[in-house]
């Protein structure tokens, strides 16, 4: 398969406080490559285009900055990939973009895609940083898969407890997508539920492609949960608060997870009166550096960033950073920096993973649908 990659020339940088840095010179080449792994067309290339906008942004300002390392001018080549949102694409890609030998790769975007690259990019030496949340993601990656977010097993836990807590639930229905994007978080949510004793009316696998809702609309009706919990995409959520307003559910609170935090979403809720989300992906003017970054992104692309571009700028920043300190591409010593160094993260603040892939340090956000979209409540990582 030709890549047809979407090829930037950019200087790379070490950031000032890396320090002096010697002796990398014959191990750091003039050209290091980051990929980014991302749908760049189809129904969720908003998403990928983003990510790639956010890297390619990091990449230019650390040109500019003029950064050496080791007083070696090194250029970064950012190599944006379509993976088409299919995993059968994406292991294609993956294999393809082995042969650019680059030292990480930012993606995939959805959980079927990552699970299916991670063996080759592990058992290609090239390094794998993703947003997708799901929790066994990191297990597969065996050291080599860094998140960048918060995992769905915390999502879990936020969403359990918010339930109870704070909308004191007492009787929950929950529907979950019947895929490996849902399935692990339908059984963490069922253990937590059941712990905290907490009665489940109703807890379905939904087929990824259903959007009649009926049956399961039909049993709210008959016994009404305090709280609804979905771990669905937007392909379904949207037909499926269609339907709940058509029924009348309005007094039925929801609690959703990542993928309902969209504009298309939170428009429509429409009647239903309480209607919250946990998220891994915590908004850029959250961040110590959103401000800044949003700035920045606005003047270079003249909109709005629509998903995670700011995870992206970061992870090229964090590259950039364990480059220098480790004074080597070379795949271990890249895995090393990242373990055991804070690694600047402009928008973050900066982020450091353990031996594991995860972050060492994450949260879950709650937003509440508001008249304008999703605002934000609280952050925590004490779930």
């Amino acid at each position: 398969m030709s890549l047809r990659p979407l090829a930037f020339k950019l200087a790379c940088v070490v950031l000032a406080g890396a320090g002096s840095l010697s002796g990398c010179g014959s191990d750091v080449p003039d050209t290091v490559k980051i990929v980014v792994a991302q749908p760049l067309s189809g129904p969720s290339s908003e998403r990928g285009k983003d990510m790639l906008n956010g890297a390619l942004l990091a990449a230019r300002e650390l040109n500019a900055a003029g950064y050496k390392v080791d007083g070696k001018a090194v250029t970064l080549e950012i190599v944006g990939v379509d993976d088409k949102d299919d995993k059968n694409v994406a292991v294609q890609v993956a294999n393809d973009v082995l042969k650019l030998k680059p030292i990480a790769v930012i993606g995939d975007l959805s959980t079927e895609a990552t699970e299916a690259t991670i063996p080759v990019y592990r058992d290609g030496h090239v390094l794998q940083l993703t947003s997708s949340s799901a929790s066994n993601l990191t297990t597969l990656g065996q050291g080599n898969l860094f998140r960048l977010v918060a995992n769905d097993s915390i999502q879990a836990k936020a969403m359990q407890g918010y339930a109870i807590d704070s909308l004191h639930a007492k009787t929950v229905a929950m529907l979950t997508e019947d895929s490996l994007f849902g399935r692990p978080m339908q059984a963490d949510l069922s253990t937590g539920f059941a712990m905290r004793k907490a009665t489940l009316l109703l807890d379905e696998r939904i087929a990824p492609s259903a959007t009649d809702f009926s049956a399961v609309i039909a049993r709210m009706k008959a016994s009404p949960p305090d709280v609804l919990v979905t771990v669905l995409r937007e392909k379904q959520l949207l037909p499926l608060l269609t339907q709940m307003n058509a029924a009348q559910l309005s007094q039925v609170k929801i609690v959703a997870s990542s993928p309902a935090k969209t504009a298309a979403v939170a428009r429509a809720i429409g009647d239903l009166q309480q209607a919250y989300l946990t998220s891994s992906l915590v908004s850029a003017d959250e961040l110590p550096g959103g401000r800044a970054f949003l700035s920045k992104f606005r003047a270079a692309y003249k909109s709005e960033p629509v998903w995670a571009a700011h995870y992206a700028y970061d992870a090229v920043y964090v590259l950039a950073d364990v480059l220098g300190k480790a004074r080597s591409v070379d795949p271990e010593a890249l895995r090393a920096a990242l373990r055991s160094q804070d690694a600047n993260a402009p928008v973050s603040g900066s982020m450091r993973f353990a031996d594991s892939g995860e972050l060492r340090y994450s949260a879950i956000t709650i937003y509440q649908r508001q008249a304008d979209g999703w605002q934000s409540l609280m952050r925590s990582d004490k779930w």
